[in-house]
């Protein structure tokens, strides 16, 4: 059975069948830092496995932010999202949009890891921003 795996209305794929739906949900994790205790839940469909992650609604203690745990969250600056869309153009430098549509799966991913990248820079930058000046 194939597995897909869903998180805010958004399908990812599977991108290891041996990895377990825990393992899974961990590498989305550093894409969406509140799956890191999300809920899981399975559904058949067919001849394919749906694993929906939901983020746990909690209380978040209030500090000061660890600048090193911050700037480690930022990802590396290589993004995926431009081979994908490198992949996705034709002779003409238009966005194939045949093309496009069969790797939905995959643009999801190389979105939320443009987002995640946008989200933990911006964190980093505040956090900088907060330093007391001498």
């Amino acid at each position: 059975m194939s597995r897909v795996f869903v998180y805010d209305g958004r399908e990812f794929p599977d991108p290891d069948s041996s990895l377990s739906v825990e393992d899974v949900r961990k590498q989305l994790s550093d894409f969406f830092p509140e799956l890191t205790n999300a809920d899981t839940r399975e559904e058949h469909r067919g001849g394919e496995v749906r694993y929906t992650f939901a983020r746990r609604i909690g209380t978040k203690g209030a500090g000061h932010p660890d600048i090193v745990k911050i700037l480690r969250r930022v990802p590396e600056a290589h993004l995926a999202v431009f081979d994908l869309v490198s992949q996705l153009m034709d002779t003409d430098g238009e966005l194939d949009a045949e093309a496009a549509a069969t790797r939905q799966p995959e643009i999801n991913l190389a979105s939320a890891e443009a987002e995640s990248y946008g989200r933990a820079t911006r964190s980093a930058v505040d956090a900088l921003r907060r330093i007391p000046q001498p």
